[in-house]
């Protein structure tokens, strides 16, 4: 018999030693991201990343010269949020001081430029700075920048690109033949002109969206005559949380548009805090509810579209002509219900013509409808909305030179609808985000809360790629295509699928796409993104990791066990015992656990 190697035996088929690298584990690694947009969800990632990502450098690009979105674009007469103000706020950042319980836009703004203050945001603004393309290179985002103010470019690196524009911007005129000819001032909502004199003039309104629906009732006691062009109908509702405003007046609680000093005053006291709390749980709560009046021809769609009929003849005194031009022919919810104070009462003042005729021409002193009718105006009002811009307005270039516009534009794009992974990515653009753009919006609670929900997710994808030896990771097209099944039978038999024209779908009528909205509810969303299903993504190793995936193990010692005078962030699992909660005991994220 010959001799057996008892070395050679004993190790059998395992592999030969990795030499790990002789320095501790950091789960911390430098990491850098570039948020395009200051608005409310620019405003709450960077919050949000700046606390969930340590060791992250943050920069936040705006091209306007304050923060606040479409709450610094918007300053027409009349606007506001129809959302109440304890309701449209910050999970993180509650406000006593609600002056209203519609908040006007300037309040809403002066808000977020407190949160911007309060949690250091400002560091990391760069205001009047406008991107103008984006590159993804090997590891990295190039960017380039403008400077609205000297008008020079510069390139910006990041890892991680996080674009935070928003929809409800990059006003534009309608396309309406003799426009430019007009010799009066023409005026977008979104780009209003505060010196615009109104008094005694003949004004036209174009459009009633939510916009037209404000500004109108807001200019009309100065007007001497108003004409206002409304091509589309729309279901008109009473104001969100209407029972909830009528029950608070009857307590003597915040009611209507005016919040009492007193009730202020103690909401923001030591003893009114719980009192507080009650009631934004109040009215937050009436903003999570199921979908039995979104599904087309259900009995619950029915009695909405009764109850909005009551509602709308009511407005307008039970005037049968005014009614059937109001009433529109298609389910209610197959786009957002507009809650229009003084909107409906204002259209049967005998100082206001209600057009539903399409315009054909502007001429220099009146605008001409296609029945032949003139309608003399000193000035034009558009309230005419924005385009689409689920494609970025610059040149977004991900993995392989492939440029977004040239998947997602409607018209001349390969796939011709923005296709997205959980409403946050899209395959082939690595570390690449987006908040609250398409797909990405749940139905139920605020736009606030839901981009805290998307930073949140936005902020354990950059952990992963932080933490474990990774340049970058993107969606895999299998996932993508999977999800975007799962968003076309959702919304099949949804109300949004009736034949009306929306900014929630891409695309006329019945044939349109569903672009804005999550398949399904704020809850819904929250559970299933709560944990990333790290199997639907691809990953890049970075070069040590091509050798040993587990390369960053590094040493077996963590990083801050290393420092000295340490002991809180080693024992910060410790507490008191009547602080332990144990549904996130061991869960939550410090410097380097």
């Amino acid at each position: 018999m010959g001799s057996i190697d008892h070395n050679t035996a004993s190790r059998g088929n395992r592999p030969p030693p990795y030499p790990l690298p002789q320095i501790p584990y950091d789960a911390t690694r430098p990491v850098s991201a570039i948020i395009i947009g200051a608005g409310i969800a620019g405003i709450a990632t960077a919050v949000l990343l700046q606390a969930k990502v340590p060791n992250i450098a943050l920069t936040v690009f705006d091209r306007h010269a304050r923060v606040g979105g479409t709450w610094h674009e918007n300053q027409y007469p009349g606007v506001r949020c129809d959302v109440p103000s304890h309701a449209y706020q910050l999970s993180f950042g509650p406000n006593p001081h609600w002056t209203e319980f519609y908040a006007q836009g300037a309040e809403i703004r002066a808000y977020y430029e407190g949160v911007v203050q309060k949690h250091g945001v400002d560091k990391y603004l760069h205001l009047q700075h406008e991107v103008a393309r984006a590159v993804w290179t090997t590891d990295r985002w190039v960017v380039t920048v403008r400077d609205l103010v000297t008008d020079k470019e510069r390139t910006v690196e990041a890892n991680f690109l996080v674009s935070c524009t928003g929809r409800l911007n990059s006003a534009t005129l309608p396309d309406i033949p003799g426009l430019s000819t007009f010799q009066g001032p023409v005026v977008h909502t979104a780009k209003w002109d505060h010196a615009l004199d109104l008094t005694d003039k003949r004004v036209a309104v174009i459009g009633n969206g939510a916009s037209g629906m404000q500004v109108l009732p807001a200019i009309l006691p100065e007007v001497r005559h108003l004409s206002h062009f409304a091509r589309t109908r729309n279901w008109v509702s009473a104001a969100f949380n209407g029972g909830l405003t009528a029950q608070a007046a009857q307590r003597g609680n915040p009611a209507g548009h005016a919040i009492p000093e007193e009730t202020r005053n103690h909401f923001a006291s030591p003893e009114g805090a719980q009192d507080y709390l009650a009631y934004r749980k109040e009215i937050e709560a009436t903003f999570h509810s199921g979908f039995a009046g979104f599904v087309l021809g259900s009995e619950a769609n029915a009695k909405l579209r009764e109850s909005l009929t009551a509602l709308i003849a009511d407005r307008v005194g039970h005037n049968p002509e005014l009614l059937a031009k109001l009433l529109p022919d298609y389910a209610p919810l197959c786009k957002r219900l507009t809650p229009a104070p003084g909107y409906l009462e204002a259209l049967s003042d005998p100082k206001v013509d209600f057009v539903q005729t399409a315009i054909q021409q502007v001429t220099e002193t009146s605008i001409q409808t296609t029945d032949g009718v003139d309608y003399p105006v000193d000035i034009i009002i558009a309230a005419t909305g924005f385009p689409d811009n689920y494609t970025p307005a610059y040149p977004l270039i991900g993995r392989g030179g492939v440029s977004l516009r040239d998947l997602w534009h409607p018209r001349t794009g390969t796939v011709g609808y923005p296709k997205s992974y959980f409403g946050v990515m899209a395959p082939r653009f690595p570390n690449y985000f987006f908040v609250l753009q398409t797909q990405g919006t749940p139905f139920g609670s605020t736009v606030p809360v839901k981009c805290e929900q998307t930073a949140t997710y936005i902020a354990q994808c950059i952990r992963k790629i932080q933490a474990q030896g990774y340049v970058a990771l993107e969606p895999s097209e299998e996932a993508t295509d999977d999800f975007d099944a799962v968003v076309e039978g959702f919304f099949a038999d949804k109300s949004t699928s009736d034949s009306c024209s929306s900014w929630w779908k891409q695309g006329e009528g019945a044939s349109g796409r569903v672009v804005v909205s999550w398949p399904g509810s704020m809850h819904h969303k929250g559970d299933i993104t709560r944990t990333p299903r790290w199997e639907d993504f691809v990953f890049e190793k970075n070069k040590d990791s091509q050798k040993n995936r587990f390369h960053y193990f590094a040493n077996g010692m963590a990083a801050r066990e290393e420092q000295e005078d340490n002991a809180d962030e080693l024992t910060s699992y410790l507490t008191t015992t009547e602080d332990v909660n144990l549904k996130t005991l061991h869960e939550g994220w410090t410097r380097g656990y």
